[in-house]
């Protein structure tokens, strides 16, 4: 009965490893999605004449920046 706990925590070891490599790689492709995002709104901030499209954008562009809702409602 204590060799069956054993096996079962050092599965539940390997796999949290596992699960640790794979967020770290999902963390460095969802941050490089979000500088690109960063970046193209930008460029579309830039290149807007009409503020109401502006301050969308820009709304936007702080959510990927990590803003809270209530930062970017004030």
């Amino acid at each position: 009965m204590v060799s069956q706990h054993l096996e079962t925590a050092t599965l539940t070891v390997e796999v949290s490893q596992e699960q640790s490599t794979d967020t770290i790689v999902l963390d460095t492709i969802t941050q490089s999605a979000h500088e690109e995002a960063i970046a193209k709104l930008q460029d579309f901030i830039a290149l807007r004449p009409d503020a109401r499209e502006v301050r969308k954008a820009l709304a936007v562009k702080l959510v990927y920046q990590g803003y809270l809702y209530d930062e970017i409602q004030t």
